[in-house]
Parts: C-alpha cells; structure tokens; sequence
C-alpha cells in the first residue's frame, strides 16, 4: 500500500495505481474537473497513464458557475 494525499487528506490506495483509477475508487465524475500531482496540471488524455508514488499530492478542482 502507499499512501496518496488528495485533497490535502492522506489515502492508502494498492502499491501500482493510475491517477484515473483513483479518481474512479473515490467515486470522483470526470466532467468539469482539473487534476494536478505535485502541483502539476495533469491532462485528462494521460490520466490513464500517470503512475503515483508514495506521498504524492493529487488535487482535484471542480469548475463551479456563477454570477
């Protein structure tokens, strides 16, 4: 297990996890979201792709509308 913070909250997630199946493990809807790892912007198109590490930092920022 390693452990992954997102949202500054500490998670435990499998030793080899993708940065799309932690956003599907948390139950997180992809549409109007922006993630970043270490506070890096990570393109969706390589969400699939990212391998996390032990103690990296994922964001995840919903868009909101307003007036």
């Amino acid at each position: 297990m390693i452990n992954i913070i997102v949202n500054d909250t500490p998670r435990l997630f499998k030793a080899t996890i993708t940065l799309q199946e932690i956003i599907s493990e948390l139950g997180i809807s992809v549409n109007g979201i922006a993630v970043a790892v270490n506070e890096n912007i990570i393109v969706k198109t390589v969400w699939n792709t990212t391998t996390l590490q032990q103690n990296d930092e994922v964001l995840v920022i919903r868009a909101t509308q307003g007036g």
